[in-house]
């Protein structure tokens, strides 16, 4: 009755309103509100030979009507909706003998004609909103009813609307609780998944990838690591972090994505699960003929966001001395003199222009792909291929992935045995991967220049050949005399800039001589096979091996300089990386009904191993041996492996292996479908903890979870307008090894055989760190399903957390004994409304929260509690990690003050930074994220979109400091300019100074060009942080779907206009809050001459035939 009486409302609405009523094409929407006999009347006027009408009307069970039903005839395009009273009238073609009746929270229902004229249908709930199976944990499945905790799917279309080379990109926005955080490795590169928040410091935090039931290694290549020095170095040099498997898979593959948010809906996986599981679903063949299906895209990319430059003041000109300064300190470029602009050792300019915009091209990514599947009862194929090709913005950037998927599936002897293969090859190159970090960024160049500088003359003449002096190195004389200071001259290609000196290149000489290229192989495949002994009892074995090879080659050409010299004769480098991943399990699994009770158990075994080999080479582009050249090497740019430095090339080679093996059981019970509970428990076995065996220390360890939930409507009577209700609650503890290294272990000098001890110090009681997980929610559909709400509260404790204790000899000590809290709330609620015949309405709104705090971390040698941190830009920035604080809390050194608190100003103004004093600047996690997405349908045409958003959280752009540095960004370029307007000044305290002045954050008044070289110069992240509050129009999509083409050869073929990032609602930042130089733990939040995020607008076509 509600939904009727709100249907009718909103029907009546719509037609006054004009909505639906057009040509006479559709002008059927207009008569909705008349009656049946009118209708029917109307149609058999218009009858063609050869086809016939059905009238009828379609009710649900309780005898009420359905307004807005689709009614369709198979095999067709003819479709009508049912009116204000249940009513409808088809036309039926000749030859077709069948209607479909589907309604938004009832079973869909097909009706044979056989000749009748009148049809009437009852409708039955859907209760398979609910009854739905879904794969759980180790590919088990369980009615969606049954669960216990809460998950969430997404299917493959909807991460194909708006395609993303990496389709975790996708996920963005589209479920609660999952932050998606994108590194500026451009197409191809990584993005971070986090579920729920971060929970360790030093060890994994992202959730466990499940493909078709088998965890897949997802390491990161080339990624920064968050304890070594590179998080102290992010200002030191130019970084990128490369792609890992999860980016490698064919988004056209994908069936579905079951998100498992939480330890509890993921601890049979044990240690791996412990951030959750992200259960991949791929396609696979169906009964049937062979249909063909084939989806390309393309899109176009320009940068959404770049930094603001001033266009007034350039570079200062020494004509005396022949100098030209490496800041825009100077005056105006329109007043530059003829003896500046004629300055011998560069190309100026006396106007300026947008370098910055000229620099990026347009990009151009292409996704195309082509999947065949058919066959039979007992047998059903899959096999698809997908060409990735992107074209970055950056010169001589590219990315290029090919995939071929193959699966085959038996079933055999009356369904009993159950046969799946699976067989995949996937290769991927990229060049000249973007990424972030300063020195030979070429955005560090290109953002720093000076506004005076010709970059159109250094755009087209970055190279020239010239000479130039090698730097000093010794070597043996043809009498075997050592000469310590030896040079040589050198010739070649050599690059043209302004300026010849250490950290400074010509942007365009980075991205056209400068050239990395990775090469990506993978080879993976399974096998599964389950044979059912007895109705109810099956036994499973499943094998997957997974082949990796990674390839990666730079070329850096003679002259390109680094932070501290020229490079004279060029850098080679090489690194190599195979691995093999095999993963094996058996499971037995009993299902069985007795009267009003369902059991449903399994139990098994799994085994892992992972090996590695790598090998890096490291060295200068030249070959020189001592013991047989006499003379310093005159060859240069010589990039192959023989290239070597008489033998002091930074060759390393490592070999990894690890190990994990469990046995898990899990068992549910069910009552009358009325209420499940449900318990598993999983033993684990790990390498790491085998060095510690000869303690008594015990290598495995048990975990444990247990759930239940009741339906309520099943036993209770709800409102009219309830249509199912479910609550739930669950626990669970799950483990996370510690990581896979010898602590012990010292390193061997291989020149002396001298033995270094370890780096670690002694570890006391080793522990896994152990995730213990609360969660309770409700599902809640309303108005037959058309509303649905879910809500879970959850609350995660890790337990044993892992850090690394600095000792007072230097030493790095291992220890158990944090604890981080995570608690949170996540919620989804979706509404889907037909408006009339044609016209019908999807939305979804996600959200969530969460809070942390670090309750406990380690104590130092005197007792105490200690914290941890880590350096950033030289240590003048620390995320740090402290009892009481939170994951993620960024402090930075505070200016030095005067007593009554004001900045401290040297005699020439120039304030200073403390040595001692750090400021609270905020957390970089966002404790609220959201989604909202919609899609308007009008017969065939779509109209799709997303907005999605984080509110809280800080980012710093040290891109800005930076700029500040060197005057070049708009803000000291307007400081300058207000200061000439308005007479404002900075006067010494012995009035005998004035420069132009600028009002400080205390008020009170600096010479502009001390006060930012000072803060920009030292990273004052005070200075320097922004709040990472934004929201975009994350996707957009407008699409037509054409049906039964050519005599119905093109079943569909759509057509839709896509766009992804097409611009900010809101934001604060003078970046992409969402885009990181890296995704590793605590980095996330520093920008640093970032690749800018894309905003990308293109068509997407696709044909099935």
């Amino acid at each position: 009755m509600y939904r009727r009486n709100l249907k009718a409302i909103i029907v009546a609405f719509v037609l006054v309103s004009g909505f639906g009523i057009g040509t006479a094409a559709h002008a059927s929407a207009a008569p909705a509100l008349a009656s049946s006999t009118t209708q029917a009347q109307s149609v058999n006027q218009n009858v063609a030979a050869g086809t016939k009408v059905v009238t009828g009307t379609v009710t649900d069970p309780s005898g009420e009507t359905l307004i807005g039903l689709t009614v369709k005839v198979v095999g067709t395009n003819v479709v009508v909706a049912t009116d204000i009273d249940g009513n409808y009238s088809i036309k039926v073609p000749a030859g077709s003998n069948e209607l479909e009746f589907s309604y938004i929270g009832y079973e869909t229902i097909k009706k044979a004609i056989n000749g009748q004229s009148k049809i009437d249908v009852v409708m039955d709930s859907n209760d398979k909103l609910l009854d739905e199976v879904v794969v759980t944990a180790m590919g088990i499945t369980r009615k969606e009813s049954s669960l216990t905790y809460a998950t969430q799917e997404i299917k493959g279309d909807e991460l194909m609307k708006v395609q993303d080379a990496n389709f975790v990109n996708s996920l963005q926005g589209k479920a609660a609780g999952v932050t998606i955080t994108q590194s500026a490795g451009g197409a191809g590169g990584t993005s971070k998944i986090l579920l729920r928040g971060n929970k360790s410091v030093m060890g994994n935090n992202s959730p466990l990838i499940v493909v078709d039931g088998i965890p897949m290694t997802n390491q990161i290549g080339g990624a920064a690591s968050s304890w070594s020095s590179d998080g102290n170095s992010l200002t030191y040099s130019s970084t990128a972090e490369g792609g890992d498997a999860l980016s490698l898979i064919n988004p056209d593959d994908i069936e579905s994505i079951n998100i498992l948010k939480g330890a509890n809906a993921a601890a049979l996986y044990g240690s791996a699960a412990a951030n959750g599981v992200l259960m991949i679903t791929t396609k696979r063949g169906k009964e049937g003929s062979v249909t063909v299906s084939v989806n390309s895209n393309v899109t176009f990319e320009t940068p959404l966001v770049l930094p603001q430059i001033q266009n007034t003041y350039g570079a200062d000109v020494n004509v005396a001395a022949n100098q030209l300064s490496t800041t825009s300190w100077g005056k105006k470029v329109s007043d530059m003199t003829a003896d500046e602009l004629a300055y011998s050792g560069a190309h100026l300019r006396n106007y300026t222009q947008n370098d910055i915009a000229d620099f990026f091209e347009t990009g151009a990514t292409y996704n195309n792909s082509v999947s065949i599947s058919g066959g039979t009862e007992k047998v059903r194929s899959y096999f698809s291929y997908a060409n990735s090709y992107s074209d970055g913005m950056v010169p001589h950037n590219s990315y290029q992935r090919n995939t071929f998927s193959f699966r085959q599936n038996y079933s055999l002897f009356n369904k009993k045995l159950n046969v799946d293969l699976s067989l995949n090859y996937v290769h991927a190159n990229t060049k000249n991967r973007p990424g972030g970090g300063t020195v030979m960024n070429p955005l560090y160049d290109l953002y720093r220049m000076p506004r005076n500088i010709d970059m159109d003359y250094y755009r087209k003449n970055y190279r020239g050949e010239g000479t130039w002096t090698s730097n000093i190195y010794g070597y043996y004389n043809d009498k075997r005399e050592w000469i310590p200071n030896g040079t040589t001259q050198l010739s070649g290609p050599m690059q043209q800039w302004a300026y010849f000196s250490a950290g400074n290149n010509n942007p365009y000489w980075i991205t056209g001589m400068n050239r990395s290229e990775n090469t990506e192989e993978r080879a993976y495949g399974s096998i599964s096979a389950s044979y059912e002994i007895i109705p109810g009892l099956k036994v499973q074995g499943r094998l997957n091996m997974d082949r990796a090879k990674y390839k990666g080659f730079t070329n850096r050409y003679a002259t390109t300089w680094n932070v501290v010299t020229m490079e004279d004769y060029g850098m080679y480098g090489q690194d190599l990386y195979w691995s093999n991943d095999v993963y094996v399990d058996a499971m037995l699994s009993y299902n069985k009904e007795f009267k009003d009770f369902s059991v449903s158990a399994s139990a098994g075994w799994v085994g892992h191993t992972v090996k590695g080999e790598t090998q890096k080479m490291w060295t200068r582009a030249t070959y020189f041996s001592y013991a047989d050249m006499n003379a310093l090497p005159t060859r240069i740019n010589f990039f192959e492996p023989l290239a070597s430095w008489g033998g002091n090339s930074l060759n390393t080679y490592t070999l990894s292996s690890n190990w994990d093996k469990g046995l898990f059981f899990t068992g549910q019970v069910g009552y009358k479908d009325y209420v499940y509970l449900e318990g598993s428990y999983r033993q684990d076995w790990y390498r790491a903890f085998k060095q510690f065996e000869y303690r008594g220390t015990p290598d495995n360890y048990g975990y444990f979870s247990v759930g239940a939930n009741t339906l309520m409507h099943k036993y209770i009577t709800m409102p009219e307008f309830i249509t199912h209700l479910k609550l739930r609650a669950s626990y669970s503890e799950v483990g996370n090894s510690i990581p896979n290294e010898v602590f012990s272990m010292g390193s061997e000098n291989l020149a002396t055989g001298a033995i270094a001890s370890s780096t670690y110090g002694y570890f006391d009681n080793p522990l896994p760190e152990t995730s213990k997980s609360f969660e309770a929610g409700f599902d809640v559909s309303l108005f037959e399903s058309a509303l649905n709400w879910d809500l879970t509260y959850y609350h995660t404790q890790l337990c044993n957390s892992y850090f690394l204790q600095t000792t007072t000899g230097g030493k790095m000590k291992p220890v158990n004994t944090g604890l981080i809290r995570n608690q949170g709330v996540e919620t989804t609620l979706s509404y889907s409304l037909n408006f009339s015949k044609d016209w019908m309405w999807r939305t979804s709104v996600n959200f969530s929260y969460n809070d942390n705090k670090i309750v406990k971390t380690f104590k130092d040698d005197q007792g105490n509690s200690a914290r941890l941190e880590q350096k950033i830009a030289g240590g003048n920035i620390l995320v740090r990690y402290d009892e009481g604080g939170s994951y993620g809390d960024m402090y930075a050194l505070d200016f030095r003050r005067n007593a009554d608190g004001s900045i401290w100003l040297s005699s020439e103004g120039a304030p200073q930074v403390s040595t001692t004093d750090f400021v609270y600047l905020g957390n970089m996690n966002s404790k609220f994220q959201l989604g909202w997405g919609n899609t308007f349908s009008w017969k065939d045409l779509s109209l799709y979109f997303l907005i999605n958003g984080r509110i809280g959280g800080k980012v710093i752009s040290l891109t800005e400091a930076y700029l500040d540095y060197q005057g070049v960004s708009k803000r000291v370029g307007d400081a300058r300019d207000y200061a000439a307007a308005h007479n404002l000044v900075w006067t010494s305290s012995d009035g005998s100074v004035t420069k132009p002045g600028m009002i400080m954050p205390d008020g009170n008044v600096a010479p502009i060009q001390e006060y930012y070289q000072t803060v920009g110069g030292n990273y004052m992240g005070s200075q320097y942080v922004y709040d990472a509050t934004n929201f975009r129009l994350a996707e957009l999509s407008l699409g037509y779907t054409f049906r039964n083409l050519f005599g119905g050869v093109i079943r569909n073929l759509s057509l839709s206009v896509i766009g992804r990032n097409l611009f900010f609602i809101y934001k604060d930042a003078p970046i992409d809050p969402n885009i990181a130089l890296s995704t590793k733990n605590g980095l996330g939040a520093f920008d640093i001459f970032n690749m800018p995020a894309t905003r990308s607008i293109g068509v997407n076509l696709k044909i099935d035939f």
